[in-house]
């Protein structure tokens, strides 16, 4: 029976090769991007699935509540709940740590190589089970002096050589400390944890005071018992018992770090986003459906030619049962040569889609994927093929050989296929022209400082830097030097961002504002061209900061004026109640800038010095001889840095501007090619509806000449109907394209405005390349001899 239904579906596609084709390319597409996106979806809900105990690891989060009554979620803790959570809780296997530092320059030979560093624990490698390229991480705990590098760090700083058992060198403040290498580890892309050089916390024994908070994450092990299943009242309350804070814990699971974050994690770069999934699985369903689309219009519309077909396998004896069977294995079978050369097209796609989504995701095959994929098609073909199979099935044998039944409800139906398809087209148009549209508005907005040609560098040359800025202010093309904060993380959530400052007031009271608090030198407001509206800028006096004699003259920033209601701010003293040295003098008030991405409004600012603080060089040059000017800084720099600080990596401004809008940018450009795909399918199945109306009224056409229309007037009877078809799609999709970039661009607090010619634009898009479709198929027709036309048939 198999066999027979194989043959019949294998004639079928030779008898309309046409139209199978069109059916097969619609499917090739369809199936191809919800592969792709499928793969994408994959191997996001996975992130972490190389650890052995990730079901059972937990990352601990700090809830507190501030004086406001606003609660503040972090994962950034103190390094000794590790320690209090083996000791005092039998139901945890056990726990550790992990603190973020910047960067450290080792030194091999005569190979330096700069990488992320962090401190962990002796417990880091038993609970995390990264992959071991060589050595034995867990040596770590057994000496202060062993190290443990990822694998493309010792790729960088060996070669091709095996990296256990040699020794590395840094300097510190002129001390020079040799550490040996004991384990090489991979850190797969699909980890929230990501190192390059992992030191014992031993060396900085401060880690383990619970005075001590910074820039720590601490991460339990359950044993036999579920969290759920454990005494959450004391594990939560562990902090309290140990300090003087009123905070609580609770235990974020390994698995939802990287999609369910939904607190500021400063320390994670890689966290993903739960609602891009929602957005990506959506265009999937709709290209792959579109493709479907395709065939069950044109199998429908297909029917009148198969109605003498169905008239003789009914008469001789066919059941209704037996000819729904056939036409869904002919879709199904379809689906799946469709899936052959889907496969094969999604590994060709990859490289590009790789490159669109910032991923390096491949093609391999296991058992969910084949269940995906069969279970996936067979759904797909036999969705395609149901609405055919029950309407040619139900046709009565004697008005099959008359020609089939003369309703319109297949007609209808045809319609509103087409109808949806234009539908989805125009309002992913629409929604990929606001995309691009709120992109560019983002990249181009004035952000209140000149973010051109200046270059970014971390040093850690606060204790000496100025002596470098003298002899490369020596160069014409470096036009101003600053030392200061890395800008490109402002307003990302940091601690020292909420800083609750303090004033006199002049009715004799006490009032607060939560201000970002930036750090600058004395040239730092010169070199961003950031403007001066009311009073003067600050020096940088190293000499008396050291001294303590340093007054913290500040500087505020518009909003932070206008929050403090105060009519002229400058001589004001401020503070910060919880800090006694956290106080300063207000000098002057700059307009206000924004180094982040307009997803936020700009927040209340003070920008004051501390060289401690001050570990990014800021440097304007002059736009012409840009490398030239770039090599002399590196060449200055190599020769005055320290030993451990003498790697230079610069970054544009603007680069790193631009990269904060990757998410943005990915799915502008994924919108963009799911909508090219889309209008590619919906005009193959205009293409394949248009040939195949066109055939059925070859004699229609030929009367029509034969009575003086010309060929104009046929062409433009045929593009009236597809004509309907748009304006009834435009007018639908217009209010809902509408909504759905009304809610996404409110989630920016900059945007730009929903202009009203993005709609019309849509709708001529689809209007033109439909016309250009009919138009180029029904003319051939149309300009036939009518004694042709007359004699088909």
């Amino acid at each position: 029976m198999f066999k027979h239904y194989l043959t019949a579906a294998i004639r079928l596609i030779k008898r309309s090769i046409l139209f199978s084709s069109i059916n097969i390319v619609g499917f090739i597409l369809g199936i191809t991007a919800a592969f792709l996106i499928y793969l994408w979806i994959v191997d996001e809900l996975t992130f972490e699935d190389f650890h052995k105990n990730r079901d059972s690891i937990y990352r601990v989060v700090e809830v507190s509540k501030d004086r406001g009554g606003r609660i503040t979620e972090t994962p950034v803790t103190t390094a000794a709940l590790a320690k209090a959570f083996r000791e005092e809780f039998a139901s945890i296997k056990n726990a550790t740590f992990i603190k973020y530092e910047t960067k450290l320059s080792l030194k091999y030979n005569n190979n330096i190589v700069e990488g992320k560093f962090v401190w962990v624990d002796s417990c880091f490698f038993d609970v995390f089970s990264f992959p071991i390229v060589e050595g034995n991480p867990q040596l770590i705990g057994t000496d202060p002096n062993n190290i443990v590098i990822s694998r493309k760090f010792a790729q960088k700083l060996f070669g091709d050589t095996p990296a256990t058992g040699k020794q590395v060198s840094y300097e510190i403040f002129g001390d020079k400390h040799l550490r040996t290498v004991v384990g090489v580890v991979d850190i797969p892309r699909k980890s929230h944890i990501q190192f390059e050089i992992v030191q014992n916390p031993d060396l900085f024994p401060r880690i383990y005071s619970w005075n001590f908070q910074e820039s720590t994450h601490v991460y339990i092990q359950m044993g036999t018992q579920s969290i759920s299943g454990v005494d959450r009242k004391g594990m939560s309350s562990i902090l309290t018992k140990h300090t003087d804070t009123k905070s609580l814990l609770y235990f974020q699971p390994l698995t939802n770090i990287h999609l369910h974050t939904n607190f500021t994690d400063t320390l994670i770069g890689n966290h993903g986003n739960s609602s891009q999934i929602y957005l990506f699985a959506a265009l999937a369903i709709l290209i792959i459906f579109m493709g479907a689309f395709n065939f069950t219009t044109l199998s429908t519309a297909q029917a009148s030619l198969r109605y003498k077909e169905i008239g003789v396998r009914k008469v001789t004896g066919a059941k209704q049962k037996t000819l729904i069977t056939q036409f869904l294995s002919e879709s199904t079978i379809q689906a799946f040569i469709s899936l052959a050369l889907a496969l094969a097209l999604t590994e060709l796609m990859l490289p590009l889609f790789n490159w669109v989504v910032d991923k390096d995701i491949s093609l391999s095959i296991s058992w969910q994927v084949l269940l995906f994929v069969f279970g996936g098609i067979l759904l797909i073909g036999c969705l395609a093929g149901s609405y055919p199979a029950f309407y040619l099935s139900t046709i009565n044998p004697l008005l099959a050989f008359k020609g089939g039944q003369k309703t319109g409800k297949k007609g209808s139906f045809i319609k509103a296929l087409v109808c949806v398809q234009f539908f989805i087209a125009i309002v992913l148009i629409v929604c990929t022209v606001v995309m691009f549209k709120q992109l560019k508005y983002m990249q181009n907005q004035d952000l209140g400082f000149e973010k051109e040609n200046i270059i970014s560098v971390n040093t850690n040359l606060w204790y000496n830097v100025d002596e470098y800025k003298q002899e490369i202010l020596k160069n014409p093309n470096v036009i101003s030097v600053a030392m200061g904060a890395h800008i490109v993380d402002y307003m990302k959530g940091y601690s020292w961002e909420n800083n609750l400052m303090e004033w006199d007031t002049p009715s004799g009271g006490v009032d607060s504002l939560a201000m970002v608090q930036m750090w600058g030198d004395g040239d730092f407001i010169k070199t961003f061209g950031i403007e001066l509206l009311k009073g003067e800028l600050f020096t940088s006096d190293t000499k008396s900061y050291w001294s303590g004699s340093y007054n913290y003259p500040t500087l505020i920033n518009e909003t932070a004026w206008k929050r403090m209601k105060l009519e002229d701010p400058i001589g004001m003293p401020i503070r910060n109640p919880h800090h006694s040295w956290s106080k300063g003098v207000i000098v002057g008030i700059v307009k206000d800038f924004n180094f982040q991405p307009l997803r936020e409004n700009i927040k209340p600012v003070l920008i004051r010095f501390s060289p401690e603080s001050l570990l990014w060089l800021h440097i304007r040059i002059a736009p012409n001889n840009q490398q030239e000017t770039i090599k002399f800084l590196e060449e200055r720099y190599r020769e005055m840095a320290p030993p451990f600080c003498k790697v230079f990596n610069y970054k544009y401004l603007t680069d790193s501007l631009i990269q904060s809008y990757a998410q943005e940018q990915q799915q502008s450009r994924v919108l963009l090619i799911f909508t090219v795909l889309s209008i590619i399918i919906a005009m193959m199945g205009v293409f394949g509806l248009v040939a195949l109306s066109t055939q059925q009224r070859t004699k229609e056409i030929g009367v029509r000449k034969v009575i003086g229309a010309r060929t104009n007037r046929i062409v433009k009877m045929f593009c009236k109907e597809y004509l309907r078809w748009i304006i009834i799609s435009f007018a639908i999709a217009c209010p809902v394209a509408y909504i759905i970039m009304y809610n996404w661009l409110n989630s920016f607090a900059y945007r730009t405005s929903l202009s009203w010619w993005i709609f019309p634009l849509a709708g001529i898009i689809i209007f033109i390349i439909t016309m250009i479709t009919v138009i180029g198929q029904t003319y051939h027709t149309a300009s036939q001899n009518p004694v042709t036309s007359l004699r088909y048939e």
